[in-house]
């Protein structure tokens, strides 16, 4: 009896070892949801600011905040392509979480150098911070988060080392 249920115990292991192996090779044909590439994170003394892409090229406009554990996400957008091809927008307003509002730019326009962001409803020209990235879709990330912004009628302003203009882009209120 011993040795029957032996038998049946190898032949199970086995079984399964084999079905194991066999499927190893069609790993690559399953996608993975949580490869998140950091194109760009930005620490703040109320949390962190990440620009995050998967494995389809979505991009993600992620606030952090710290807590006991570590850190907590308290608000995240996902990106709108603009008229241009190689240029897409993120934004998230501020809340109650958010202390501010946050306007990010991801881009894979090589000649692009600066980025200027203002609203209509303000005076103000925000300058970004830049990050050139290693990701092989996108060139350079610029973001800007200020709470003298609010996320209405956008107007972005790309120029390149020499000031001359490259991209006016207007994003209407969300």
């Amino acid at each position: 009896m011993k040795e029957h249920l032996l038998t049946l115990f190898l032949a199970v292991t086995t079984a399964i070892t084999l079905f194991i192996f066999h499927n190893i090779g069609r790993a690559e044909s399953i996608p993975v949801f949580n490869a998140n590439e950091i194109l760009f994170e930005h620490p703040t003394i109320h949390g962190n600011i990440t620009i995050t892409s998967n494995a389809y090229d979505e991009l993600t406009l992620s606030f952090l905040t710290r807590n006991v554990t570590g850190f907590e996400q308290v608000g995240y957008t996902h990106a709108i392509n603009t008229a241009l091809e190689d240029t897409y927008f993120l934004s998230l307003p501020a809340t109650e979480d958010i202390p501010f509002t946050i306007h990010a730019l991801v881009s894979s326009h090589p000649e692009l150098h600066q980025i200027i962001v203002t609203e209509s409803n303000s005076r103000i020209a925000h300058g970004t911070h830049a990050k050139k990235t290693t990701c092989e879709a996108f060139t350079a990330v610029f973001l800007v988060a200020s709470s003298d912004l609010t996320g209405e009628n956008v107007f972005i302003l790309g120029l390149d080392q020499a000031d001359a203009i490259l991209l006016e882009i207007e994003i209407p209120q969300q």
